[in-house]
């Protein structure tokens, strides 16, 4: 059994800050766990260490609070919410290192915002208004409350082999400009990128969606599709 588990290509998640403490939901590492991935926990770090990247195999971007405009060269706006610059400071220089070095990464939710951002892309810091849907659901974490629209011929497209998906919705900032080198790969209703991919890379890919509490297969399949490309 032993042998098996160290067998398994091992995925860095990374986690959220509060109160002096870290903290994921334990969805995260049950996903990877059944995509056949070893779970491993990436810690709040002064400085990213030079071993990591010979003990992992992938990095997902975990959701959480918001990314600092500051990040992406605009000044704070009405409806911002909490941000936390130690976490901005550490992820924005894992991704961009993990980009150079052609990774494979998942980011989700506010990891798919900080994985364009770290690209160079910038971020609606708020959603407001009719021409929006209610992104910020107060719906169960494993109930969809809206459809996404996949892309024709994305890679996301092939992956979960639909042309449309029902997912949940926790999130009231989007991608605004997309980064240099990645491409949108599902829209909302309303026209917020969904999902974005990069197809010059080994395999990038977010969602703005939480696929760790969605019960179907397609959320299975994006798990299954990182740890095979880590592997």
């Amino acid at each position: 059994m032993g042998v098996g588990v160290i067998s398994r290509p091992a995925i860095g998640i990374t986690v959220n800050f509060k109160r002096g403490r870290s903290w994921l939901p334990v969805a995260y590492s049950r996903s990877v766990e059944a995509a056949g991935g070893l779970p491993l926990l990436i810690p709040p770090l002064e400085e990213i260490p030079g071993f990591l990247w010979s003990r992992l195999q992938g990095i997902i971007f975990s959701g959480g609070g918001d990314i600092s405009p500051l990040s992406f060269g605009q000044e704070p706006l009405p409806g911002l919410g909490k941000v936390d610059p130690g976490r901005d400071k550490l992820e924005l220089a894992l991704a961009r290192e993990a980009l150079c070095r052609d990774f494979p990464l998942l980011g989700i939710c506010r990891g798919m915002q900080l994985l364009n951002v770290a690209a160079g892309g910038t971020i609606v810091q708020h959603l407001e208004g009719p021409a929006y849907l209610q992104h910020l659901q107060e719906s169960p974490r494993s109930y969809p409350s809206h459809t996404v629209t996949i892309i024709p011929c994305s890679r996301l497209s092939v992956i979960i082999g639909k042309k449309s998906l029902p997912v949940n919705s926790f999130h009231h900032q989007a991608v605004e400009k997309i980064a240099t080198g990645f491409c949108k790969a599902a829209i909302a209703p309303d026209g917020v990128v969904e999902a974005l991919e990069s197809h010059c890379r080994r395999f990038v890919l977010g969602v703005q969606w939480h696929p760790e509490t969605l019960d179907h297969p397609s959320s299975a399949a994006l798990f299954r599709a990182l740890v095979e490309s880590a592997g």
